[in-house]
Formats: structure tokens, sequence, C-alpha cells
């Protein structure tokens, strides 16, 4: 007589609550099971034979429902204890609060793209694993301790997401470090001119012109060269500097710019907030070329 017994240290309530939602297709099956407490262990479930010799395709179908049962299990709710143990082993220095934060971006990150197509790969090889274990070496199952001796590749996929969470979580803690000390300066600053149109001309490129739409060199304001700078983001945080620099009275932001720029656009809005006006479909936006730039002899 061949009894299944499986081992689960923590959220076994998760797994009984999985058990019997699929409880309909198990009852088909001459088999019944029970839960024991391990106190410490956690709790044993084990599955036996109603009748003394079941068929071998009936232990077939049973291990087959087993792995699945214990697939979906892993991926979906031991999933975020790991991540949890991960996060608090390799990132200790980090306070509870940024934890949860790092947590939450992880979560986003597994649920969204590649990574969640990733998952159900992951949960059907998993299954498969499970099943070949219990058909070809043994009855008896440690959830936790097959987890880390046999799905070490589930693993690393699981620390490479955490891992990248905290570089994201970085990466967004220096930029509100970045918007915070430029919001500071600006609170600080005289304002050089009242209103800056902004927009961006055919090229890409941020236009910079007065309240005539007449053109405004920044380096007439500072030593900047924005020609210098290749890569977005260091494109977009000089130009962000130079506006701090000149503590316009107010921004005119037109349409064309949030399509090219939204993370230069977030930024203005989070330091110069009440400063910063949208137009709101302007007779030069609606223009074809959207070519608000005009000279000193043509000016509007």
């Amino acid at each position: 007589m061949k009894i299944f017994l499986l081992v689960v240290r923590r959220s076994f309530a998760l797994l009984q609550h999985r058990l019997e939602q699929r409880s309909v297709c198990l009852n088909n099956l001459p088999f019944i099971y029970n839960w024991q407490d391990c106190g410490r262990l956690g709790k044993m479930l084990y599955f036996f034979p109603r009748f003394p010799e079941p068929e071998k395709e009936e232990h077939r179908i049973l291990e087959s429902y087993i792995a699945s049962l214990i697939a979906q299990f892993i991926v979906f709710d031991l999933k975020e204890l790991l991540l949890q143990d991960m996060l608090r082993f390799n990132y200790f220095y980090f306070r509870r609060d940024e934890r949860e934060e790092i947590l939450n971006l992880a979560r986003r990150n597994l649920e969204s793209g590649i990574l969640k197509h990733r998952q159900d790969t992951y949960r059907d090889v998993i299954e498969r694993k499970v099943r070949d274990y219990l058909h070809e070496q043994s009855e008896h199952i440690n959830v936790e301790g097959f987890l880390h001796f046999r799905l070490q590749d589930y693993q690393q996929e699981l620390k490479r997401v955490v891992d990248d969470a905290v570089e994201s979580y970085l990466t967004e803690k220096e930029y509100r470090e970045f918007v915070r000390l430029l919001k500071y300066f600006l609170d600080l600053q005289q304002p050089r001119i009242d209103l800056v149109h902004l927009a961006v001309d055919e090229k890409g490129q941020f236009q910079i012109t007065d309240q005539r739409f007449n053109k405004i060199d920044p380096r007439d304001w500072e030593e900047f060269d924005l020609e210098d700078y290749e890569g977005d983001n260091d494109y977009e945080d000089v130009l962000v500097s130079m506006l701090v620099s000149v503590a316009p009275r107010q921004i005119m932001l037109h349409q064309n710019v949030l399509p090219r720029y939204p993370r230069a656009v977030e930024t203005l809005r989070r330091i110069f907030d009440r400063r910063l006006l949208f137009c709101q479909n302007c007779a030069y936006c609606r223009q074809e070329a959207l070519n608000l730039v005009t000279t000193d002899t043509n000016k509007v």
C-alpha cells in the first residue's frame, strides 16, 4: 500500500485552501487525505488509499495531482515568503518600511510582462520535477526542502527579481533626493523671467522661448550646453537644472513635450508645482509642425 506524505512548514493554510478548492477532482480517486500537526516542523498532509491495492494508473493520476498542487503552492503562495526571506537576509540594512516598498516593486515586476510569463513556465517545470520525484524516488516530500535543494534555478530567478527591485528603489530614492534639493534651491531663487514656454522641435530637442515665443539660449542663463549630453536622462536633468537656476514665475508646457520627455515633465511637476502650466491645445500647438520658435525679426 503506497502512502504519499507532504510536509509543509509555512503557509499550510493556503495549501489546505488549494486542496479544498480541488477536492472534487480528488474525490474521483480511491484515496483519502488528512492533516497531522508536526509541531515546529509544520503540518503533514498524507494521502492513503481507500482500498488495499489501487491501480497503478490511479497512483500516477494522484502523483500528477499532487505535483500540480505543490507547483501552484510554490509559485503562487510560497513565492511571497521567499521574496521576504531573500530581502531580509540579503538586504537586512534597509528599514522595515523600505523593505516593504522594495517588496511591492518586486511583486509588481513579477506580475507584468515577460516575468509573469516566466512564472507560468517555472510552474510547469516545478510540476514536472515534483511528479518525477514522486514517481521515481519517494512518496515523501518536504516542500521547502525540495524547493531549496532541487529548485535552485527558481530561487535564482526570484533573487534576480529582488536585486532588480532594490536597484530600482535606490534609483528612485536618488531621484526623489535630486527633486527635493532642486525644489529647495528653487524656493531660494529670485525669478529672472516671468514666463517660459517649453516645447520640442522636429528633431526632438527642447525649445525654450520667452513669453513672446522668442528663442532663449540657455547659455545666456548658465554655463550649460544641452548638446554635450547624449543620454536622455542626462539631457533632461540638465534642462530641469537650468530652469531651476532661472526660476521662472511660470512655465508653459506645450503638448508635444509630454510624449517625448515624460520623465522630465514629472520632475518639473514635482519641483515647480503650481508654477507649471499645461497648454490646452493652444493655436501654436494646433499647427501641424508644432514649431513654436520664432526669430527676433519675426516676433509674435
